[in-house]
């Protein structure tokens, strides 16, 4: 009976870090969507350990930080959807028992294409899902919209070049009263320093996106250490999660460098941007193959960005971006998988 049956919910808490992602746990809120309840929370890196009762649970995101808990515990019934299995622990979780592991509840759906090439590599059956936060339309979609855009941890061009100094210098000298309202909204204060960081943010944005739009933005911080002390339990951090979707939900236009924010965008369908670094490393690289194709992106280097779309006016409110529609092949076939496992 199903009714007897306890599901449970991944939880990603660190307490050895200052601080944590949000976006973790709005992966867990997408799992969450699926299930009939939530009897309890298990945390990613204690899977091997657990002791509990027999249990199910979706079994998406990130692996892991502490590769000697894999793989969980037999009393875990798991399903293997946008799994990301990061390179950095590749060959401590692909060991002959990881292997064998995986295999007993292939196919594995994996968030990224490198994942699934790396399972397949070892004889894995596996194929690229795309991540479950494409899903969260299917609980969290309002036709209701505010007239609010949201910045979420913006990428900053960083080049010290001289040239480029002096051209924020003027951006802040001719606009000086928006860079003092946006530094508080970005850094919480105002510092000479943090006025210039804006005045460059400022300057490179605005080639593309109306300023007026940043200016007025709301700006929010998905990493941040208030996730590590402001919040006592995963109950508390998961309603946080749901609190930030419910804003991306209504906005009309979001920009982000933040995946865990781009992706729910895509399912939420709010017009969203995703600012990616040319230079990222390859542990960050791989977490995006396959992703990155979904998204209208901004390319962000240390002297500007600019856009990978077809832009012929500048964004703003009356003027959001439109998504691209590859989203919701992988969105229908999570949302198919993850009904199918809770029958």
């Amino acid at each position: 009976m199903k009714d007897n049956i306890k599901y449970k919910l991944l939880s990603v808490h660190r307490k050895d870090v200052a601080i944590n992602n949000i976006g973790d746990y709005i992966q867990a809120l997408a799992a969450s969507q699926f299930l009939p309840r939530v009897d309890d929370f298990v945390n990613r890196e204690e899977l091997r350990g657990y002791v509990g009762e027999p249990c199910k649970m979706i079994m998406n995101g990130w692996y892991m930080h502490d590769p000697s808990q894999w793989p969980p515990a037999p009393q875990i019934a798991p399903l293997f959807v946008a799994f990301h299995l990061n390179v950095t622990v590749k060959d401590m979780m692909l060991s002959e028992e990881g292997i064998e592991y995986l295999k007993k509840y292939q196919p594995i759906g994996c968030r990224d294409r490198n994942t699934a090439d790396m399972l397949n590599a070892v004889g894995v059956d596996a194929y690229f899902s795309g991540c479950l936060t494409l899903t969260l339309g299917y609980k969290y979609k309002s036709e209701e919209k505010d007239d609010k855009c949201y910045v979420v941890d913006p990428k900053i061009p960083s080049s010290k070049s001289p040239i480029q100094i002096g051209k924020d210098f003027v951006f802040w000298m001719l606009h000086n009263g928006p860079v003092r309202k946006v530094a508080k909204k970005l850094f919480d204060t105002c510092s000479i320093k943090e006025q210039r960081i804006t005045a460059r943010y400022l300057r490179t944005y605005s080639r593309y996106v109306e300023l007026k739009t940043l200016v007025d933005a709301e700006y929010i911080h998905q990493q941040n250490k208030k996730y590590a002390k402001g919040f006592n339990s995963d109950e508390e951090r998961l309603r946080e999660a749901e609190r930030l979707v419910r804003l991306y939900s209504r906005a009309k236009l979001v920009i982000t460098s933040r995946i865990h924010c781009a992706l729910p965008c895509l399912g939420l369908e709010t017009p969203v941007v995703f600012v990616h670094y040319d230079n990222e490393s390859d542990i960050s690289k791989c977490r995006f193959a396959g992703l990155e194709d979904l998204f209208n992106t901004f390319i962000c280097n240390g002297k500007w960005i600019r856009p990978n779309f077809q832009l012929e006016k500048k964004i703003s409110l009356n003027n959001p971006v439109k998504n691209k529609g590859q989203w919701k092949y992988y969105s229908d076939n999570l949302i198919s998988k993850c009904k199918e496992f809770v029958l």
